[in-house]
């Protein structure tokens, strides 16, 4: 528990630049999950809706509303990309609640990777609403010698949103390790109920607001 990260299980046709992780795979395997489990409450929508749906349909009311709040009318058409951010990510603080369970959230391959997905999107929404070149004129703003400094500060946002949902979750696994080692005949359950459970949506939630703020930004 006090090595947090991915751990290299074995290489892909024994290449060493391709390691296949243990936080690779139980990303893949999560991401299957989600989508059987999707179509399966999508398949079943019923105007009596049981657990699962109402589970589901609060989760997606509750982000809509999200968006809805800070990009007014926008929320139906950035539901999908901030949903999926939310889910899988909430899901991947989660996992470490089964024993012997990484979390992919404390790979910085995972974290970097999606702010860069959400870097790329919020751009996208940018360039969509003022054009390529209008777009492009406001980092001149408001004066041209705020040009680099306008750049250096886009370009780490990406930096700053991986890090710290990555630091968030490594830090919580290198704690909880500690008490581990300092108090091994006992289960600090409830430090795994605030660590793994609490804070573990808490930045899940975190994560898919900085990228509606983002979205929001480049947008204005």
């Amino acid at each position: 528990m006090l090595e947090p990260g991915p751990q290299e299980l074995y290489y892909f046709m024994g290449n060493e630049s391709l390691p296949i992780t243990d936080t690779l795979i139980v990303s893949w395997i999560l991401l299957i999950l989600l989508v059987l489990v999707s179509r399966w409450i999508t398949s079943n929508m019923s105007l009596k809706p049981g657990k699962a749906q109402n589970i589901a349909e609060l989760i997606v009311s509750t982000i809509e509303d999200q968006i809805e709040d800070m990009l007014p009318g926008e929320g139906r058409n950035l539901l999908p990309f901030i949903a999926t951010i939310f889910v899988y990510i909430g899901f991947s603080n989660l996992v470490v609640l089964l024993p012997g369970v990484p979390s992919p959230s404390t790979d910085l391959n995972l974290t970097l990777g999606l702010a860069a997905v959400v870097f790329m999107v919020s751009h996208y929404y940018g360039m969509k609403e003022k054009g390529i070149l209008g777009y492009a004129k406001g980092f001149a703003e408001p004066v041209i010698f705020m040009l680099p400094i306008n750049v250096v500060s886009e370009l780490a946002k990406p930096i700053s949103h991986s890090f710290r949902l990555f630091g968030n979750m490594v830090g919580a696994s290198i704690i909880l390790g500690l008490i581990y080692m300092a108090a091994p005949w006992m289960i600090p359950v409830p430090l795994h109920a605030w660590f793994d459970l609490f804070v573990g949506v808490i930045q899940a939630f975190i994560y898919g607001m900085i990228a509606i703020v983002y979205i929001s930004v480049a947008k204005d």
